[in-house]
Formats: C-alpha cells, sequence, structure tokens
C-alpha cells in the first residue's frame, strides 16, 4: 500500500514522464524525499500519478541518469545519497568537452573557497587549528598515496567549510571540487604537486590560527591558484604525449 505521506498529483499531459520527473524532484527538494529513502513500488507510483508502468520506468532512469535515485536489483527504488560526487556526472561530462573549463572552475573556486577561509578564521578554535594540522600530518604521511592524500585533501577542506557555517557556500564548494577531481587526477599523483600543497595548508591554517580573515583568504586563494597551475601543466603534458588529430581537425 503507497505511503500516505506520498502525495503526488496525477499526471495529465504530455510528456508525461517529464512531469513525474518533475514531481519528484520537488518532493526531493522540499525534503520530502531524503537521501536513501525508498519510493514505493513500481506499480503504486504508476497508480499514484495516474500513468503507466513504462512511463514510471522511463522517469525513474532519467533520475537514474541525473545522479537522484538508484535501483536495486529486485530490491527497488532509492534516493540516492544526494551527495555531490552521485549527482554531477553528468555535469562532468559537459564540462569535459569545454575547452575553458579547467580556468573558469578554478576561478570559481578562489571566490567560493577564499570567502570560505576568511569566514573559518572568524570561528577557527585551537581544537580545529590543532585537528587541521593533525590531518596535515597525515596528509604528509600519505605522500606516496595519491588515493590517501585526495581523501585526506577533502577532509581538510570539508573541515574549514564546516567552520563557515554556511551550508550552501558548503555544498557549493564541494560541487566544485568534485568537477575538479577528473581534471586533478594526474596532477596529484605527482610528489611536487603534493608537497606543494602541503605548503599551502600549512600557510591556510596558520591563518587560521590567528584568527585572521584576510590572510587565511589570500592563502587559500593561492592555493587554488597552485592547484589549476599544476593541473595545466598536467593537462598539457597529456596533450602533448597525445598528439592524435581527430577527423576533420585542422593540424
Amino acid at each position: 500500500m503507497t505511503d500516505p505521506s506520498f502525495q503526488v498529483t496525477s499526471v495529465e499531459r504530455d510528456p508525461v514522464s517529464e512531469q513525474v520527473v518533475a514531481q519528484l524532484l520537488g518532493m526531493v527538494r522540499a525534503g520530502n524525499l531524503k537521501a536513501d529513502d525508498r519510493l514505493p513500488s513500481e506499480r503504486e507510483l504508476a497508480q499514484s500519478f495516474g500513468v503507466s508502468r513504462p512511463t514510471i520506468r522511463e522517469a525513474v532512469r532519467a533520475l537514474a541518469v541525473l545522479g537522484v535515485l538508484k535501483t536495486r536489483h529486485g530490491g527497488g527504488i532509492y534516493v540516492s545519497s544526494l551527495r555531490a560526487e552521485e549527482l554531477l556526472g553528468p555535469l562532468q561530462f559537459f564540462l569535459s568537452l569545454q575547452d575553458t573549463a579547467v580556468e573558469t572552475l578554478y576561478d570559481a573556486r578562489q571566490l567560493i573557497e577564499g570567502g570560505i577561509a576568511a569566514r573559518a578564521a572568524r570561528a577557527a578554535s585551537a581544537e580545529d587549528v590543532a585537528r587541521l594540522r593533525e590531518l596535515i600530518e597525515q596528509q604528509k604521511a600519505a605522500i606516496g598515496d595519491p588515493q590517501a592524500y585526495r581523501k585526506l585533501d577533502i577532509a581538510f577542506h570539508e573541515h574549514i567549510h564546516a567552520l563557515a557555517a554556511n551550508p550552501f557556500l558548503s555544498r557549493a564548494a564541494t560541487s566544485l571540487n568534485t568537477l575538479g577531481l577528473e581534471f586533478r587526477t594526474v596532477a596529484s599523483e605527482s610528489r611536487q604537486v603534493i608537497a606543494q600543497s602541503l605548503l599551502d595548508h600549512a600557510a591556510i591554517v596558520a591563518a587560521l590560527a590567528e584568527n585572521d580573515g584576510a590572510a587565511a583568504e589570500l592563502a587559500m586563494r593561492q592555493h587554488m591558484l597552485n592547484v589549476l597551475r599544476s593541473t595545466q601543466a598536467s593537462i598539457d603534458a597529456a596533450q602533448t604525449q597525445s598528439p592524435l588529430v581527430a577527423p576533420g581537425e585542422a593540424s
């Protein structure tokens, strides 16, 4: 039986699958459907929306591509974790087609991460500074393990995001970081690049320890600029090693 809290409106106009998608997205935005919630069965959804089961399947597939829903074979339909890495797949693909994506991405990161660092500096306690310094020590120990380092790098930035106490800024920063992961994969495997990031992180924490918002913002902006430069260098190197010209392109 359909959950009485799962209230939808019967769909009356074409294309019906898009109307189903719009209503389900609205329920997620409103918080009526939360991360990892299980939806009613396909049959119950069809009855609730007043549409056919193939229409429900089409809508669910569309939302799965967006990273909003996931299906488990024989186990029903669920809301995803709604984390940035699940929701940004289509946008990551779009950005991968844009020549200026790296520059514009890091322009945005400088603005947002810099602003977050300035706010974080005003709120940082001795305990926060100690935790960030502990993460830096763990990063140093992981310098030979790029995958482990990336996880610690994310934890470092997420702690600073939390200090800014603005969930919208935090989500924006996390989303932009996720979008940059594919570009940074090669660069972040370099010991030299990781060593520079460690220096950058130390400068950021030093400013946070002094509760100096201007210095924290400047240090974070410089960190983003350094990451951009190393990312561009790795992309240029990869293009140099793969000089194939696509059909129809000028050489």
